[in-house]
């Protein structure tokens, strides 16, 4: 069977697209592009009110600001179904951390006026669709179902209440972030997340309550992008525009220049500028550079890239007992295909952290970088394999790579189990369903024959 050495290097290529879908299960392109072609007409139908006298200009700023919330908040339908998945943490990505706390603040308040009009913008549902997207329904009510056997799951709760604060759920979002927090999970982001539900609750005021939580973040986190955000914006609501334009502005020199936010933020200044009669083109602070690579070519920034790495290595000497340091030195060693020092690093995390899954399937995936093309599954990954589909029956690297590795040596029976039970936690509509399926099937299908 000729087709045997080849189908490590099938699997590494397939896995460019099918871990991360199996990672977190996105909303279908269509479904987004639908839902932006709703809010391009809302807009239509706004400008037409305008015109037709139906909306006041207050009312029109304010609805055109929840439009963009709606429009930038699309970002944030990376849930997943509960049973395996949850909210994909803003921790990863800045943008996530701070897209929607940063924009919730505009429901309501155009900058530098303390009341925009008698009715908040949450109550024209004649301007204003709620979210009602299936795959989010559908999570919120997996995830209520699985908090109730386990109320002590603080990011569950958290989770949970960033859906429903998606959904436009404000007051069950407050609650839910509230056990999250009681429950330990009280970083600044879900300090945030609760602020943020708090101010959508009270139609964009920043009341004492949300203040509290906005402290509470920056307690955390003195740089917190939205705790700043909000700080500024509670001046502008008190009247005290020149404070709120200071903040804002500092905050503007700390914000990369393409960071998806800063648009908005750019119109809060000018808005502030205007009110204060200031030439904002004179004061805006110039972007943060590109940190220590600008200026430098591809070279020279790999070049240094080893240097840093080489210099958490040394830090490694002296704290061998730092389980992520050992395990962060390893993903860089693997950025930069060193995988032996990649493969002595994870080691090292393994053996602090023997049971945990990230850490475990960060060794698998090492020694499948390692394999060159063209070679055998490596015998090396297979115990690890199965070490983490004992902690964790439906990892979905695991179940996927153990198929790989059984349907290289044969095992047909065994590599179907595995990607029957992954298949189980796929889409249909889904690319990574399809390829899944087609090894399923490919499993039946007999080889061709020699030819004489």
């Amino acid at each position: 069977m000729i087709w045997i050495p080849f189908i490590v290097l099938a699997a590494l290529a397939a896995a460019f697209i099918v871990v991360p879908l199996v990672r977190k299960a996105k909303p279908p392109a269509d479904r987004v592009d639908h839902d932006l072609q709703v809010y391009r007409d809302q807009l239509r139908e706004l400008e037409h009110d305008v015109a037709m006298g139906l909306v006041s200009p207050a009312e029109e700023a304010a609805a055109r600001q929840e439009i963009d919330r709606r429009v930038l908040g699309l970002s944030t339908k990376g849930y997943r179904r509960a049973g395996g998945g949850k909210i994909p943490t803003w921790r990863a990505a800045l943008a996530l951390a701070i897209l929607i706390p940063l924009i919730a603040g505009t429901l309501y308040f155009v900058l530098g006026s303390p009341g925009v009009g008698d009715k908040p913008i949450a109550s024209r549902t004649d301007l204003i669709r709620p979210v009602d997207d299936p795959d989010l329904v559908a999570f919120i009510k997996d995830q209520e179902a699985a908090l109730k056997a386990k109320p002590d799951d603080g990011q569950g709760w958290v989770n949970l209440g960033r859906a429903y604060l998606i959904n436009g759920r404000f007051q069950d979002a407050v609650d839910a972030v509230r056990k999250g927090i009681a429950a330990g999970a009280n970083g600044p982001d879900e300090q945030m997340d609760l602020a943020e539900a708090l101010v959508n609750v009270a139609g964009g005021v920043i009341t004492p309550a949300a203040q509290e939580a906005v402290d509470a973040a920056l307690k955390g986190d003195p740089s917190h992008p939205a705790a700043r955000y909000y700080v500024g914006l509670a001046r502008a609501q008190a009247g005290r525009t020149q404070e709120a334009f200071d903040i804002w502005l500092k905050l503007a020199g700390d914000t990369p220049a393409e960071a998806p936010w800063m648009p908005m933020l750019k119109r809060q200044l000018e808005g502030a500028a205007k009110t204060l009669k200031v030439d904002l083109a004179k004061v805006m602070p110039p972007p943060p550079d590109a940190g220590p690579f600008a200026g430098m070519n591809q070279e020279q920034q790999v070049a240094m890239i080893g240097q840093m790495v080489d210099r958490l290595a040394e830090r490694m000497v002296t704290t061998p007992d730092d389980a992520q340091g050992w395990l962060r030195l390893a993903q860089s060693y693997r950025v930069l295909a060193r995988y032996p020092e990649a493969l002595d690093a994870v080691g090292k995390a393994v053996k602090l952290l023997p049971d945990d899954v990230e850490t475990l399937a960060e060794q698998a995936g090492i020694l499948l970088a390692a394999t060159p093309p063209n070679a055998p599954f490596p015998d090396a990954a297979k115990p690890v394999l199965q070490k983490i589909l004992t902690l964790d029956p439906d990892q979905a690297e695991a179940l996927y790579y153990t198929g790989m590795a059984e349907a290289e040596a044969g095992h047909t029976d065994a590599a179907e189990v595995a990607w029957t039970r992954l298949l189980k936690q796929l889409k249909p509509d889904t690319g990574a369903y399809a390829e899944v399926k087609g090894r399923i099937d490919k499993l039946h299908t007999p080889a061709p024959a020699a030819r004489p």
